[in-house]
């Protein structure tokens, strides 16, 4: 009977020990990438106000989409007969993404964006400015192109894994909080941290790899479903998610339209909970005209907002309601796809839940930074204590852990620096990212003392983000009480944001000890032995 229970103990000790070996392995195949998948995260997730700071075009004033002539907007441009007029012809409001211009788009032609305040018609300036895109793109990989969307999509899968193993070895083993030394320092606010933000990470990472693998892959189930008819799963679904709009019959009859702020208004009292956003318009000047009105009900926000879109169909002469959508009418298949999309991309949400979930990526981030330091220091134990440093996976690990922060505090430098005409401009400014990103990488194996070099690389960076709310106020010719009186607080916001950022890594760049010795001692003086 005791041989059986020691027999039984010894293979939960070897269970724990091996699931341990696996947790660390996995943990450090896959730590840089889900490093830069959540620091490049935080971003994205403010991608919105990001947009519209980084484009002089959208230094205005939000304007009240009800208050807006939008006859005198839009007739001279559809009344233009070099304007093609493919239904639908799609109006975007201003508010869409916190967006405050106006756009005009259909098929075969450049969008045209609009100030409504000044009724100003310009080139959109995607093409001369797309730092929020490429800040969202680093997120998942796609500037490495297809290997990158598959590198970041593996990294989800092991993170899952991970993930599931720390889950485990939390509830298996009773790990006690030793603060001590780094080594249980970092091993308790690895725990810590993790278990605070555990259901966010599993949510981010599980649709993460779905996007990324999962669409990109699903020719092959798309073939055996369809039975060949079909080789991509657009063919079958999006009829379902993405259906055409409502169509009329043209009756050729020339008929004025009924002004278009009267059109929001009745949309709004027919269907108030519906914050509006997009105008599509069917047949415009015909007596068969169409106004399709859709939006985003906030009341349900995890049902509703990029495929499933609440609207509601007005006739363009009277205003008198046609058809009405609500949330739950669609298709299930569009519910739950919008579920999926708001669980990753937190469409629609206000800047405060915006806020509360960069604070839970920043959270997420430090997780995987402190377990990279537990590795660290594990390893670092077969140096003398006089050589204060990390080899090897320790400096790769500086460079894109630390090294990250100033090479995009310069991008944010770079966005209101170059001028806006300069040719290549959007190269450049990634080029100058990745050379001193690369730099980093260089710098850190030259260094021999790493505490040093990431007190360096903080700073620099906290240098970077500080000049960026700067530069922005004097080319942009907006100081911060301008942009206040102005009432451009998504502007403002980021501005703040950037200023803040910089203060917190110059004041950790300050802290952080140089040495080993003032290691002991920087941690002895916060009450740890």
């Amino acid at each position: 009977m005791n041989i059986d229970k020691s027999l039984k103990q010894e293979d939960e000790r070897l269970f724990k020990q091996r699931l341990q070996r696996v947790h660390a392995i996995t943990g450090i195949i896959f730590s840089l990438f889900m490093y830069i998948a959540l620091f490049f995260g935080i971003f994205a997730i403010l991608l919105p106000f990001i947009q519209n700071w980084e484009k002089p075009s959208r230094h205005y004033k939000m304007p009240d989409i009800t208050k807006i002539d939008y006859n005198s907007l839009i007739e001279p441009i559809l009344e233009d007969p070099n304007y093609p007029k493919i239904n639908p012809i799609t109006i975007t409001l201003p508010g869409n993404m916190q967006d405050p211009s106006l756009k005009i788009s259909t098929d075969f032609v450049e969008p045209l964006t609009i100030n409504p305040n000044t009724n100003e018609i310009f080139i959109d300036d995607e093409k001369i400015s797309n730092l929020a895109m490429f800040l969202n793109h680093m997120h998942y990989g796609k500037p490495l192109g297809e290997f990158g969307l598959y590198i970041f999509g593996f990294m989800a899968v092991g993170v899952l894994f991970l993930v599931i193993g720390g889950v485990l070895l939390v509830l298996k083993i009773n790990y006690k909080n030793n603060s001590n030394t780094k080594v249980g320092l970092f091993s308790k606010y690895h725990r810590k941290i993790f278990i605070w933000t555990f259901a966010p990470f599993i949510i981010i990472t599980l649709t993460g790899a779905m996007f990324n693998l999962g669409l990109k892959n699903s020719g092959f189930m798309t073939h055996i479903v369809s039975k060949g008819e079909a080789s991509h799963h657009a063919q079958i679904a999006y009829p379902y998610l993405f259906p055409k709009p409502t169509m009329s019959t043209l009756n050729n009859e020339k008929t004025k339209m009924l002004p278009i702020s009267e059109l929001i208004i009745k949309a709004r009292k027919i269907a108030p909970e519906v914050d509006y956003q997009k105008i599509k318009i069917i047949n415009y000047g015909d007596s068969s005209a169409l106004f399709i009105l859709e939006g985003y009900n906030p009341y349900m926000p995890f049902l509703n907002g990029i495929s499933n879109k609440p609207h509601v169909v007005l006739s363009g002469v009277d205003g008198k309601l046609i058809y009405q959508e609500k949330v739950l009418d669609r298709h299930w298949s569009a519910i739950f796809l919008d579920m999926i999309l708001f669980l990753h991309f937190l469409f629609g949400v206000d800047i405060f839940t915006r806020l509360i979930i960069v604070i839970l990526m920043i959270f997420s981030t430090f997780a995987v930074g402190f377990g990279v330091l537990l590795y660290l220091e594990k390893n670092s134990r077969k140096f003398p204590k006089e050589i204060p440093t990390y080899q090897g996976f320790g400096k790769l690990s500086l460079a894109v852990m630390i090294g990250v922060i100033p090479a995009t505090g310069l991008l944010f430098v770079l966005q209101w620096l170059l001028p806006f005409d300069m040719e290549n401009r959007v190269l450049i400014q990634k080029g100058l990212f990745a050379t001193l990103w690369i730099a980093t990488l260089t710098y850190s194996f030259y260094k021999l003392n790493s505490y040093k070099t990431a007190k360096e690389f903080l700073y620099l960076g906290g240098i970077l983000f500080l000049l960026s709310p700067i530069i922005h106020f004097i080319n942009s010719g907006f100081s911060p009480i301008n942009l206040y009186l102005n009432e451009m607080y998504t502007i403002l916001s980021v501005d703040i944001g950037l200023f803040i950022f910089g203060l917190i890594l110059l004041f950790v760049a300050y802290k952080l000890p140089t040495t080993k010795e003032k290691i002991q001692e920087f941690w002895i003086k916060r009450g740890i032995k």
